[in-house]
């Protein structure tokens, strides 16, 4: 049982610190500067992370079934994943990752057409071009490796969201201070 958390945790971590790579790379192209995407300020997006394991789910689930399906559930993903990220992040620390307002067919700035039809892509070359060598270099690492790598990812990562709560003020704060008249 222990192995399997590590695995999921390993996952998580590794995926997480992928995306952040991708981003990276677009951003900083986009901007031809350097451009450090997302909440924490460490190497890694957790909304990368939480994607790959939700991916990996869904093709083993989805995996025999045509393209049409695999389309429509990784817009789903992708984008639900996108929309529910970026209005958490708007919510609870007043921060906005991303801005699709000047796009067309956007949805409150958080989601928009084009970039669902670049997750989906994305999705695409998740399961057949990065998920096959993953699988297969992690079933040849020990569950030593990925406990003792899982365990330092979620704790830097851990660090460095107690570290962003304490930075942000408590988004209630307003509402649970006493009314004086």
């Amino acid at each position: 049982m222990i192995s399997n958390i590590s695995y999921v945790i390993f996952t998580f971590t590794f995926f997480s610190v992928m995306g952040w790579m991708l981003e990276v790379a677009y951003r900083s192209t986009r901007d031809r500067r350097f451009v450090n995407p997302g909440l924490l300020r460490g190497p890694y997006l957790i909304l990368y992370g939480t994607a790959g394991l939700v991916l990996m789910a869904s093709i083993s689930l989805i995996h025999e079934y045509n393209i049409f399906v695999k389309i429509l559930c990784y817009f789903m993903i992708t984008t639900g994943l996108e929309l529910i990220s970026g209005f958490n992040a708007q919510h609870f620390f007043n921060v906005r990752l991303w801005d699709y307002s000047d796009q067309r067919f956007q949805f409150k700035g958080h989601i928009c057409l084009k970039f669902s039809i670049y997750w989906i892509i994305l999705a695409f070359a998740f399961e057949y071009l990065v998920l096959p060598p993953y699988l297969r270099i992690t079933s040849e690492l020990s569950p030593e490796i990925i406990g003792v790598f899982a365990a330092t990812g979620i704790l830097i990562m851990l660090m460095d969201l107690v570290l962003l709560i304490k930075r942000k003020p408590y988004p209630f704060a307003g509402i649970l201070k006493r009314k004086t008249t």
